[in-house]
C-alpha cells in the first residue's frame, strides 16, 4: 500500500518524530495534495502539528486564484491550518535577473523559512517525487555537475523533508483518482517554456518508451547510491581536511 511505503520512507530517513510541527508546501497540484493527505494520515499516528502554506505567484490570473481557493477548501475540509501568501514573482524576477521559475522557487523558499522562524521551528515538507528527481539528474548532467549533482534531490536537507521521493508521478495521480481526491492542473506545466518542462514532456517519455520503461525508477536508485557515495567521500576527506566534493 502506498501509505505504508511513504511511512517507511519517512522512518528510513528519520524525517519526522512524534509531535513534530510540519509546514507543508501545498500548490494544489496532485503531488502536493497527496503530500498533505499523507501527512494527515501520519498526524493520527504521530500527533503531528500540520500547517499548509500556499504561495500565489501572481502569474496566472484567474487560474491561480482558483488554485488558491481550491487549497483553502481542501484545508477547511481536512481541518488543516493554512497560510496563503500573494507575491509578484514577475516583478521579483525582473529586479533580480532570475527566470520566473527561479524567482518563484526562491520566494517559496524564503516564505517557508519565514513561517518556520515565526513558529519557532519545525520541518518543511515538499512534494518532490521520483520524476522530479529524474528531471533534476538529467538537467544536472546536461549542465555539468559533480558527485553532489549526481545525487539529485536529497530526501532530507536540514529542515527540508521530501516524503514522496519514493513515488513516481503516475502512482500519485492513480492514488488520488482511486480515492476520489481531485487536484489542480497548472497549464504552464504543459508548455515548453521552461527547461524542466521540456525534460518532463519530451526527454523522460522518450527514454521510457524507447530505452527502458523503468527509467525513472533506475535513475532514482542510482541517485540514492551516489548520495551514499558522496556522503562517504565527504566523511573521509573531512578527516584529512580536503573539501573537493561539489
Amino acid at each position: 500500500m502506498m501509505y505504508q511505503r511513504v511511512r517507511e520512507y519517512i522512518r528510513r530517513y528519520h524525517m519526522l518524530d512524534k509531535e513534530d510541527r510540519v509546514i507543508a508546501g501545498v500548490s494544489g497540484g496532485a503531488d502536493s495534495i497527496c503530500l498533505l493527505f499523507m501527512l494527515m494520515k501520519l498526524k493520527e499516528e504521530l500527533d503531528l502539528d500540520v500547517l499548509a502554506v500556499h504561495v500565489h505567484h501572481g502569474l496566472r490570473g484567474a487560474d491561480a486564484d482558483a488554485d488558491a481557493e481550491y487549497v483553502r477548501r481542501i484545508c477547511d475540509g481536512w481541518g488543516v491550518g493554512l497560510r496563503t501568501f500573494h507575491e509578484d514573482v514577475r516583478k521579483l524576477a525582473g529586479q533580480s535577473g532570475l527566470s520566473l521559475e527561479e524567482a518563484g522557487r526562491d520566494i517559496r523558499r524564503e516564505i517557508f523559512l519565514r513561517v518556520r522562524d515565526e513558529l519557532g521551528g519545525g520541518k518543511i515538507a515538499l512534494a518532490h517525487h521520483q520524476n522530479d528527481n529524474a528531471e533534476t539528474l538529467i538537467w544536472n548532467l546536461c549542465r555539468g555537475c559533480g558527485i553532489r549533482g549526481l545525487g539529485g534531490i536529497a530526501p532530507v536537507t536540514g529542515p527540508w523533508i521530501r516524503p514522496l521521493l519514493c513515488l513516481k508521478r503516475e502512482e500519485i495521480e492513480s492514488y488520488l483518482k482511486n480515492r476520489g481526491i481531485s487536484y489542480c492542473t497548472d497549464e504552464t506545466n504543459l508548455e515548453d517554456d521552461y527547461t524542466r518542462n521540456r525534460i518532463r514532456r519530451h526527454v523522460i517519455p522518450y527514454l521510457e518508451e524507447q530505452v527502458n520503461r523503468q527509467t525513472v525508477s533506475h535513475m532514482s536508485e542510482t541517485m540514492e547510491q551516489m548520495r551514499v557515495l558522496g556522503e562517504y567521500i565527504r566523511q573521509e576527506t573531512a578527516r584529512y581536511g580536503a573539501g573537493w566534493i561539489r
